[in-house]
């Protein structure tokens, strides 16, 4: 009996050897889910885009998926058949369990292993903050206050979520060095960072990180952004025009600059053009020029574009597929449109991000005492 027993307690350890040292293996149980139903992994590879990396059969709710290890360290997606809502959990060693069901998928609970423990604790907090934010948008459309009151009184209380949401953020990164999952907070939130604030969010992790694809995108992005910042020399690059030639924006030397990212598709773009064109049509004649420089992919909607809104200043396009993907959009960092610098005659960013009356004014101060 002894012996008989020792063989299993050995069988056991190799088993579980097995499945925790080389995979990373997702047992998951959903309810609703009567007999078979194609799961599907997803990576996020953009915006809108995923790829599938594996697909599986779930049978009467039950399913199994083994990660291979060189997939580790990122979050991923669990799609189930033809429902539109996912679940996400994050790869690493372990046994993860995914317990919900198919009617609030977005509920079920990810738990097994450090990372999604701490995972599934953040999704609690943040349904919490969602909870109170739908309560007081229920309160604001039946409160009888101004506006203004309102703006005052429940903008302060919305300014104290968000900084709850930041302190969690904050909080996890501080507690572990090593939290994928603090890592990938602060990734979500890449393109409202300046480089200096990447810099300083990298520091508070180990670099056991740095081969991760988040920490990896996050610096790539302060890189980017560090030769693209106030004080340093625009980066040069060259596009077409309208008539089929090319320009540089190193032609543009001698004069202010305001350099617009824009795209005929998008609707923010076009209403920045009433400010861009008041900005032109004052301060041109003393010696300030716009180059705007689309992300469209088609040259007719772009033509069709600058000629609506009367876009009588200098134009330039690559023509090329992709919007932040293609080679200029991403000299620039751009992230979403419109994107705008404004160049001093020597070359030099004098300021990023203004729009609207802020631009006008900003603009308006370079020509005061001219």
């Amino acid at each position: 009996m002894r012996k008989f027993g020792g063989l299993m307690y050995l069988l056991c350890m190799l088993i579980l050897s097995s499945c925790s040292d080389d995979v990373c293996r997702v047992d998951g149980k959903m309810s609703d889910f009567p007999g078979e139903t194609t799961v599907y992994l997803l990576r996020r590879t953009g915006e809108f885009t995923r790829d599938t990396l594996i697909q599986t059969v779930m049978k009467d709710g039950s399913f199994r998926v083994d990660i291979p290890r060189d997939l580790w360290g990122e979050q991923y997606s669990l799609k189930f058949g033809d429902k539109r809502s996912s679940v996400e959990f994050f790869a690493e060693q372990g046994n993860v369990r995914v317990e919900g069901n198919g009617k609030t998928i977005y509920d079920a609970e990810v738990t097994g292993t450090p990372e999604n423990d701490s995972w599934d604790r953040y999704q609690k907090f943040t349904r919490e903050i969602s909870r109170e934010r739908s309560r007081l948008m229920k309160e604001i459309g039946g409160s009888a206050d101004p506006d203004s009151v309102k703006r005052v009184k429940y903008g302060q209380i919305f300014e104290t979520l968000d900084a709850k949401m930041n302190h969690y953020r904050d909080s996890l990164a501080q507690a572990d060095v090593n939290s994928v999952v603090a890592l990938f907070l602060y990734y979500q939130s890449l393109q409202l960072l300046k480089h200096d604030e990447i810099d300083r969010t990298l520091e508070k992790f180990t670099p056991q990180l740095a081969d991760n694809r988040y920490y990896k995108e996050l610096k790539a992005q302060a890189d980017i952004l560090r030769k693209i910042a106030p004080g340093v020399m625009a980066p040069d690059f060259e596009v077409k025009t309208v008539d089929d030639g090319t320009i540089k924006l190193s032609s543009f030397r001698g004069k202010y600059l305001v350099l617009d990212f824009w795209a005929s598709w998008c609707a923010p773009c076009r209403e920045e053009t009433v400010y861009i064109k008041d900005i032109y049509n004052k301060f041109h004649d003393a010696g300030l020029d716009v180059f705007s420089v689309s992300l469209d992919d088609k040259k007719a909607a772009w033509l069709k574009a600058i000629e609506e809104d009367g876009m009588t200043w200098n134009h330039g396009c690559q023509l090329l597929k992709g919007g932040k993907n293609t080679p200029v959009a991403q000299l620039y960092g751009i992230d979403g449109i419109p994107a705008i610098w404004v160049i001093d005659p020597e070359g030099k960013i004098l300021a990023q991000g203004l729009k609207g009356k802020e631009l006008v004014a900003f603009c308006t101060g370079l020509f005061q005492n001219k």
